[in-house]
């Protein structure tokens, strides 16, 4: 038996290059500019910044050994590629803790499909977290099938944004239709999706007989879970989809506890799960690393 690791399966890692010319690089992208803009009051959640060794040690902190680095909704093709060649270079630099999802775009057609082939010879290990409503397009797009053939092609799992389609507004709130994911889970068995953010409410219908079937290559991850949700949606989860389809992931560097702290931390999530999901030794092994470590490596750590 291989020894345990935490892994956050959901962080954002931006080129110090872009956080530190915010404005420059803001104007470039509205989407970005919006979903990371600091709020004038200084007051509510907020995107903090944060390098490769400081969110290692981060991860140190917070007992958590490894981080799957997210890409970003990006509107620009040169920001697409200038980050995926920074977390390229992290996850060289740091190959047992680092696994890098590519920044990828399906409205850029070709190009897209291009970006794939090239991150999958760099070694990345998926694509994502893709962004319907950052990127104009939903879950029947042609753009946005092919690169789910591309994906396939590969055996590259793909993370998707997916917003719960109720409740408050907030910047970064995905209203995209959610209903098209199950008959296309349905019709694409090899597809290995991690629906990001508790799959926007989606694990529930999995309770329906038509549909659980199908949904063995599918996994959820709970990025964004204290902003959103009571602790308690961890265990709801587990008894809907089971204990081997959720991954630990929090959306660093975003501030989840911005009551509690103003700083990038992993420490408060980890152990509010810890302390308050009510989760077995065996469920935690799998939810907190396991699950993650061998649905994108293809290794069992069991």
């Amino acid at each position: 038996m291989e020894q345990f690791q935490i892994w956050d399966s959901h962080v954002h890692l931006f080129p110090p290059e872009i956080y530190q010319n915010w404005d420059k690089y803001a104007q470039r992208d509205e989407t970005f500019a919006n979903l990371t803009r600091k709020p004038a009051n200084g007051k509510g959640t907020e995107e903090a910044w944060v390098n490769i060794e400081e969110a290692l040690e981060c991860a140190d902190l917070a007992g958590v050994w490894g981080l799957g680095m997210q890409g970003w909704y990006w509107n620009d093709a040169g920001l697409m590629r200038l980050h995926n060649d920074y977390m390229a270079e992290a996850f060289q630099r740091y190959p047992r803790r680092l696994r890098g999802f590519a920044s990828v775009n399906p409205k850029f057609g070709q190009e897209a499909l291009d970006e794939i082939e090239r991150c999958a010879k760099l070694g990345f290990s998926g694509i994502g977290e893709l962004g319907p409503g950052g990127n104009g397009y939903d879950f029947e797009d042609p753009d946005f099938l092919a690169v789910l053939d591309c994906a396939e092609a590969h055996d590259l799992p793909v993370c998707i944004h997916c917003g719960e389609p109720v409740g408050h507004p907030y910047p970064g709130k995905d209203m995209t239709p959610l209903a098209p994911l199950p008959d296309l889970v349905r019709s694409r068995p090899k597809l290995k999706l991690i629906l990001a953010h508790m799959g926007g409410g989606l694990p529930f219908y999995e309770m329906n007989p038509r549909y659980r079937k199908a949904f063995g290559n599918v996994r959820y991850d709970m990025a964004t879970n204290p902003l959103l949700y009571d602790i308690r949606s961890i265990r709801a989860v587990i008894g809907m989809a089971g204990a081997d389809r959720l991954l630990f992931g929090s959306d660093f560097p975003l501030l989840l506890y911005p009551r509690k702290c103003r700083e990038a931390d992993m420490t408060l999530f980890v152990e509010d799960i810890r302390q308050n999901a009510g989760l077995s030794p065996e469920e935690w092994r799998k939810v907190m690393g396991d699950n993650f470590q061998s649905f994108v490596d293809g290794a069992s750590h069991i």
